[in-house]
C-alpha cells in the first residue's frame, strides 16, 4: 500500500472509531481510489457505510469485497448484517451460513448465524447455535442471554431462566440483561420476582417534569401523572391500575398515546387524560407499567373487573346505527398487527404475530350464519369470500372503534392492540397467538387472567396458522349454531361526541427488547488494521 492509501486507510479507522461513519466511508473510498483491490478498505468501506445507514452503498462494497476475496470470512457476516437491515431476512441467513462455513468455530459468527435463524423465527435451530458459541465462550453473558431467548421461544421457560440466572451472575447491572429476565419469570408466572426485575427496563427519569417518581407510598391529596408506556395495547391492558391509584386518595392524570385520549377518559377514577408529552401540572409521576409491581399483583390478584373501558354512550349509539341490524353472528376480524418500519425487531416481531396471508381467513367463510366485520385499520387483503362489511373509514380513534366492537358478539384478533380493547370491554375474544407467544400470556395457556372474556388459539407449530383458524372455524360453526339474534339499537340524534377525532398517530414504541424480539448482537463488523 502506497503511502497515500495508506494515510486514507488510518484516516478513515480513526473517523470509524470516533463515530464519524460518513467521513471514514470517504476515507476509504479515497484509498480505493489508490488501490482498488485493496480488500481491507472495501470490507472496512462497507462497515462505514452500514454504521451511516447507507446499507444499499454498504452491501454494494461487501460484494465487491466477495468478489475479489471470496475467502475473507469476515465479510459474508457483515453482509448478512446489511441485509437484515434491508429486511432481506433469508438473504441475511444465507450470507451467515456462508460466513460460518468458513469459521465454524467463531463466535461472533455463530452469534450471526443463530440471530439470523431467530428472525425467520426458526428458535430451535438459534438455539442452536446459540449453544455453540456458548460452548466456545462459556462466559459470554451476550450468548447467555441470546439462548434464553431462545429457549424461551421453543417453550422451554425454565431452562430459560438457567441461562438468565448465568448471565445474570456474570453482569448483574445490564438493564437488557435483567429486563429479558423479568419477562422469562413473567411467562413461567413468578410475578412477584417478575415485576420487581421488569422495572430494569428503564433506567433513566422519564417525566422528570411531572415531579418524583411515586413509589407506592401514600398518594392521598397529590396528583399523580400515569405515564403511558411502550405500545397500545400495553396502555389499553395497564389502565386497570389507575382506578386502584384513584382508591387511594390520589387525583389521577393519565397520558395517552394519540388516539386513545378520548376512549380512555371512560376509565373510572381517572381525573385527566393528556396527550403524550404534553405537561401537566403533577405532584408525581409513575410508569403505567410499574403499577402492578407496586400493587404487589400476582397471578391470583391481577384486577379484572370488567369492563373498565367503554366508548361514550352517544358514540356506542351512532355506531348502532351505521351498523345496523343484523340476525347473523357479528364477528370482528383482525389479522395483522401495526407495523413499525423505524424498528426493525419490532417488526420481526410483527411478522410473526400478524397472519402474512390474509387469504387464509378464507376457512371463515365455510362456516354459516356469520356477519364479518372488518376492524383492521389502513391495510386491505380480506378475502372477497367473507363479504365483510367494511366500515372502518368512519374510524378515526379508539373510541370508535370501542364503539364498533361493542355492536358486535365476537371479535377474533391477532396479538395486537384491538384484542385488548375488546378483553377490556368485556367482549368475548378469541386472540390467534404465535407459538412464542407475548410474556403476558403465559404458557400453554387457552385462558388468561388479564382478560376473563379472552380465548386464546396458539399456534402448535411455528408459523402454522392454517392450524388455528381450523380449530377457530370448528368453534365458530358451533357459537353460530347457537346465536340468538338481537336487535339494533334505535338511533338517537346527533352528538359532539360522536364527531371524528384525530386520526391516530404511530406509536412509540419500547427501546429495550426482549424475548421474542431481535436478539442482542455484538456488531457485524471487525476492522482489519
Amino acid at each position: 500500500m502506497d503511502s497515500h492509501a495508506r494515510d486514507m486507510f488510518d484516516e478513515g479507522n480513526a473517523a470509524f472509531n470516533a463515530g464519524r461513519y460518513d467521513d471514514a466511508a470517504a476515507a476509504f473510498a479515497s484509498c480505493l481510489a489508490r488501490e482498488p483491490d485493496r480488500v481491507e478498505a472495501l470490507y472496512n468501506r462497507g462497515n462505514a457505510l452500514q454504521k451511516a445507514g447507507r446499507l444499499i452503498e454498504s452491501v454494494e462494497s461487501y460484494l465487491t469485497c466477495v468478489r475479489m476475496a471470496p475467502d475473507f470470512a469476515p465479510v459474508y457476516c457483515a453482509l448478512a448484517e446489511a441485509l437484515r437491515g434491508l429486511r432481506m431476512f433469508g438473504d441475511a441467513k444465507a450470507m451467515a451460513q456462508e460466513a460460518a462455513a468458513r469459521m465454524p468455530r467463531d463466535v461472533d459468527t455463530l452469534i450471526c448465524l443463530a440471530g439470523k435463524h431467530f428472525d425467520l423465527g426458526e428458535f430451535p435451530e438459534a438455539a442452536r447455535f446459540y449453544g455453540e458459541a456458548l460452548a466456545l465462550d462459556p462466559l459470554h453473558a451476550g450468548v447467555l442471554n441470546n439462548l434464553a431467548n431462545a429457549l424461551h421461544c421453543v417453550g422451554q421457560v425454565d431452562a430459560a431462566l438457567v441461562m438468565h440466572e448465568r448471565c445474570y451472575r456474570l453482569e448483574p447491572d445490564n438493564p437488557t440483561w435483567r429486563y429479558n429476565r423479568a419477562l422469562a419469570m413473567l411467562a413461567a408466572g413468578d410475578f412477584k420476582r417478575g415485576w420487581a426485575e421488569h422495572e430494569w427496563r428503564r433506567r433513566e427519569p422519564v417525566a422528570p417534569q411531572a415531579g418524583p417518581l411515586w413509589r407506592g407510598e401514600d398518594p392521598a391529596g397529590r396528583r399523580i401523572l400515569l405515564v403511558a408506556e411502550q405500545g397500545l395495547g400495553d396502555t389499553l391492558q395497564f389502565v386497570r391500575y389507575a382506578p386502584l391509584v384513584a382508591a387511594r386518595g390520589a387525583t389521577v392524570v393519565l397520558e395517552a398515546q394519540p388516539g386513545l385520549e378520548r376512549l380512555l377518559r371512560s376509565v373510572p377514577g381517572v381525573a385527566e387524560v393528556v396527550p403524550r408529552g404534553a405537561s401537566a401540572p403533577t405532584d408525581m409521576h409513575c410508569l403505567l407499567m410499574s403499577l402492578p409491581w407496586l400493587f404487589g399483583t400476582t397471578v391470583q390478584t391481577i384486577p379484572a373487573t370488567l369492563p373498565y373501558l367503554a366508548p361514550p354512550d352517544a358514540l356506542r349509539t351512532a355506531w348502532a346505527t351505521r351498523v345496523g341490524d343484523e340476525p347473523r353472528l357479528r364477528v370482528g376480524l383482525v389479522w395483522a398487527g401495526g407495523a413499525r418500519p423505524d424498528d426493525i425487531d419490532c417488526e420481526v416481531i410483527d411478522r410473526r404475530r400478524s397472519i402474512g396471508n390474509p387469504a387464509l381467513l378464507s376457512r371463515l367463510a365455510e362456516v354459516p350464519g356469520v356477519r364479518f366485520y372488518n376492524l383492521q385499520k389502513d391495510r386491505a387483503g380480506l378475502p372477497a369470500e367473507l363479504d365483510a362489511v367494511d366500515l372502518m373509514g368512519g374510524v378515526a380513534d379508539f373510541a370508535d372503534t370501542a364503539a364498533l366492537v361493542a355492536q358486535l358478539d365476537l371479535v377474533i384478533a391477532v396479538d395486537t392492540s384491538v384484542a385488548h380493547l375488546a378483553g377490556a370491554m368485556g367482549k368475548p375474544v378469541w386472540m390467534l397467538s404465535r407459538r412464542d407467544g407475548c410474556w403476558r400470556w403465559m404458557q400453554d395457556r387457552e385462558d388468561t387472567p388479564w382478560y376473563p372474556t379472552m380465548r386464546i388459539y396458539r399456534q402448535r407449530t411455528q408459523g402454522d396458522w392454517t392450524e388455528v383458524l381450523g380449530r377457530v372455524a370448528t368453534d365458530l360453526r358451533a357459537l353460530a349454531a347457537a346465536h340468538q339474534p338481537r336487535r339494533a339499537a334505535p338511533a338517537a340524534p346527533a352528538d359532539p361526541a360522536t364527531a371524528p377525532a384525530t386520526a391516530p398517530a404511530a406509536p412509540r414504541t419500547a427501546k429495550i427488547t426482549g424475548a421474542g424480539n431481535g436478539p442482542i448482537l455484538r456488531g457485524p463488523a471487525r476492522i482489519p488494521a
